[in-house]
This record gives structure tokens, sequence and C-alpha cells, in this order.
């Protein structure tokens, strides 16, 4: 796949940003989002009938404990009223008190719930009953009643007025919520495995490779239905690439049959030696330009294993030496391991020692002066070559890797098919890297060819861009 190297992100912001636009986490959000509030809801709907259901319980115990200590302490003996508001202490657990002027009590404050509760209580006895949160100090629910024209005091646990969910309806809410979030996580994982799978085949059938196909046996009708649709798709492109290939290979040897025929007579027929030269010359011409265009229409997934980077330009300085045109410096001492396609990186070099050969002399020379080093990061190297021509304007640096675009006058004079950089892109993303074009601080144009480092390599601190001189 062509993917840059992954750069961390230090703005939390900003990958927050970023992770809320992957489906999976999207679809995660909602669902949670949906859950909590239903559950929220539900709760609520929970609470309120809970509260309903406590408070109609407590008033007619409140009401039952007054009625019946109102019987019990009418129909008994005075002698014996004492005993029997002990005996209903130590049975029953009910306090009740006798109520003097001098207590000292404060009015139950509560919310809605206490309101009701006093509300309800009131109209059940058909009479104003006085509610406190405390007597004496001694806090509780505390109710004042009389019995003809004494008064007493009832003294109930205050946990009847608590208006809180209890601890098991706590504890299952949490449970629930847990179940909730682990249930969006499978979902939203079932929901987004399809698409993982079909944007993987994808991504393979950009590099070339048709062979990768996706399941049609499982999953929903619909997911199916768009792997089938996605495997015809790809065994499709698969046959046309493999006529395309095939007419490419035979037009190229139809043209180049006659080509060398038309180059042997030239030779032999030809008694003009400047005349031969120059036909010679353009047949050649002809030739290269097939060849560029051949390498361009190239198609397939490159083998990617470990290339000594400093290794292979040293050995196309050697295989230049005997260049008069070209003059190749190689910065060496450095290790660049780069995983890549050994083949087609040498081409890719090639292209590149091509195109500063036409383009790259310095003004006032008959030769290119080229220059390769080489970077390294903690996920790519690169190799780098520099020329010392005229440049390129940097509003024309971004389309110099376009089929067929050519720069200024200063670097077209010479004859070419506007392939070579285009080759280079494409071969480099073929290979999972970029490419980097740009100015040199000093003039010339300087390529960056950036590449996936091989994980046996070290980690290295990034280095900066340094120049032979």
């Amino acid at each position: 796949m062509n993917a840059h190297p992954h750069v961390p992100e230090t703005r939390p912001r900003r990958w927050l940003w970023q992770l809320s636009g992957r489906l999976y986490w999207r679809t995660f959000v909602l669902i949670v989002a949906l859950l909590s509030v239903s559950l929220a809801a539900w709760f609520q709907s929970f609470r309120v009938q809970q509260n309903n259901q406590q408070i109609e319980q407590t008033a007619r115990q409140i009401t039952s404990l007054i009625d019946l200590t109102r019987i019990a302490l009418v129909h008994s003996a005075p002698q014996y009223r004492n005993a029997l508001l002990d005996e209903l202490v130590r049975r029953e657990d009910i306090y009740i008190y006798p109520r003097s002027p001098g207590d000292r009590w404060t009015a139950l404050e509560g919310g809605k719930l206490a309101r009701r509760l006093t509300a309800s209580v009131g109209a059940r006895l058909h009479e104003h009953l006085d509610f406190a949160s405390s007597v004496n100090d001694q806090r509780g629910l505390w109710i004042g009643f009389r019995i003809a024209s004494t008064r007493y005091w009832l003294l109930l646990d205050p946990s009847r007025m608590d208006e809180a969910l209890g601890e098991t309806w706590v504890v299952g809410g949490v449970l629930a919520t847990l179940l909730a979030l682990i249930g969006a996580a499978v979902i939203a994982g079932f929901v987004n495995r399809p698409l993982r799978d079909l944007s993987i085949a994808t991504a393979y059938v950009r590099e070339g490779d048709f062979s990768h196909q996706l399941d049609e046996s499982s999953g929903t009708e619909e997911i199916r239905e768009v792997n089938r649709g996605f495997n015809r798709m790809a065994r499709a492109l698969q046959e046309i690439e493999q006529e395309r290939a095939l007419m490419l290979a035979g037009i190229s040897h139809d043209i180049r049959t006659p080509l060398a025929r038309l180059r042997l007579e030239a030779e032999l027929s030809v008694p003009d030696a400047q005349a031969r030269h120059d036909i010679v010359a353009d047949i050649e011409q002809a030739d290269s330009i097939i060849s560029k265009f051949m390498e361009y229409a190239r198609s397939g997934s490159p083998v990617l294993q470990r290339v000594d980077l400093p290794e292979l330009a040293l050995r196309a300085q050697g295989d230049l030496g005997k260049a008069e045109d070209l003059v190749l410096h190689v910065r060496q001492g450095v290790r660049a391991l780069a995983l890549a396609d050994e083949l087609e990186t040498r081409r890719v070099l090639s292209n590149l020692l091509e195109n500063a050969r036409r383009y790259g002399r310095t003004p006032g020379s008959e030769r290119a002066e080229v220059e390769i080093s080489f970077l390294r990061r903690t996920a790519e190297v690169a190799m780098e070559v520099r020329d010392h021509g005229p440049g390129v304007p940097p509003d024309q640096l971004p389309m110099l890797t376009r089929p067929f675009f050519r720069g200024d006058a200063a670097r077209t004079a010479a004859k070419g098919t506007g392939l070579g950089l285009a080759i280079v892109d494409r071969t480099v993303a073929r290979m999972r890297g970029r490419l980097e074009l740009l100015n040199a601080d000093d003039g010339g144009l300087l390529v960056r060819v950036w590449l996936p480092r091989d994980p046996d390599d070290l980690p290295h601190i990034e280095a900066r861009p340094s120049t032979m001189r």
C-alpha cells in the first residue's frame, strides 16, 4: 500500500478529531450515547415509580401505627400505659414519647418526597400532624399527634424519607452500563469489520494485486452482495491488466523489430558518415522512447527486501565511471538500509541520473555534476540526488511528476519523453515510499526518494540533510 510514514501527533485535540472520524469509534460513541440515554430514562422512570410506592407504603405504615397507638392507649388503664409503651418498643420497635410544651423540635425540611408524604398522612387521618427532623437534639423522623388532649411523638427511622436509589439498584445500574459498553464495542466491531476488509482489499487492488478476494459466504446478504461485486470487479480488472500487458509487449516487439532492421540498413547502405550517425541516433531515441513508455506502463507488485542504498549508488558510480557528460559523487560511510525492490530501486536511480545528465548541467559546462547522499529517520530512509543545474521554478515543482510534463526551456532543451520523474514517482509509490522534489539552496534540483526503513536496522536519530561539496 502507498502509505506515508506515521508521524506521531502531539496535539491531543487533533488526535481526538482524527479518531472521531473513524467509523468504528463513531458507531461506538453513537451506540453508547443511545444506551446511556435509554438507561437514564429507565432509571428515572424507576425512581419515580419507586418514590410513589415508597410514599404510599410509608403513609400507610405511619397511619396504621398512629391508629394502633391511639387504640392501645385509649383502651388501657392509666397505670399500665408506660408498660404498654415499653412493650411496643420491645416487641414492635415503635417508639412513642409523651410530648411536653418545652420540647425543642425542628420542622421537617425535605424535598418533594417529604411534602407528598406529609400531605398523604394528613389526608388519611383527616388532621394536621407535626413532622420534625429532630426533637431535643435527637434526629429522626418525628410525627406529633394527639390522643384526646394529650400530645405524643412517634419516632421512625429517617431512612423512610431517603429519595436515593437503593445500593442494589446502583450496582445493577453500573453493571448494566458496563455491559452496554461491551455490547457497543462488539456491535461497532461487527459493523466496521466488513468495511475494514473492503478497505484492505481495495488497497491490494490499488497496488496491482488482484488475488485478494473477499468472503462471499458469511455476513449479511447486503455484505455478501458487496463482496461478490468487488470480487467480480477485481477479476475483470485483472483480465484487463493482463490484456494490456500482452498488448504492450506485442506493440513493443512489433515496433522494435523494424527499428532494428532500419538501423542495420542505415549502417550498411548510407555512405555519408554524418547522415548515418544522425539516422542511428534517431533510431536509438525512438527505441529509448519505447522503453520509457513500457517502463511507465509496467505494473505488478514489487518484491520488498533489504536494499543497501549506498552500495547501490556505488555500483551506479562504477557503471558511469567512463561517462564524459556526467560526474557522480557518492557519500560514503553512511548506513542506509531500505525495504524495497532492488531492481526497481536501480531503475529509479537510473532515471534520476538520466534526468540529471540531461537537465542538471552546470551553466557553461559540458557535463553534469551529481551528488548522492543519504538521510535516515526512525521509520524511513532517503536517497538524495542533487544536481547543479538551473533548478526549477517553485510553481512547477509539483507538476514534474506528471506524465509528459516538461519544465521551462532551460530544462527541456534536451530531447526526452517527459516520463522520467513520473516513472520514478510511480515506482517509489509502489514500494510504499514517497518522492520529494525541491530546489537546493545554492542552485540545482534536489530529489529525495523516501523508502520504508528495513525493520532489522537499528533506530537512528533523524539526520539533517547533507550534500556533497
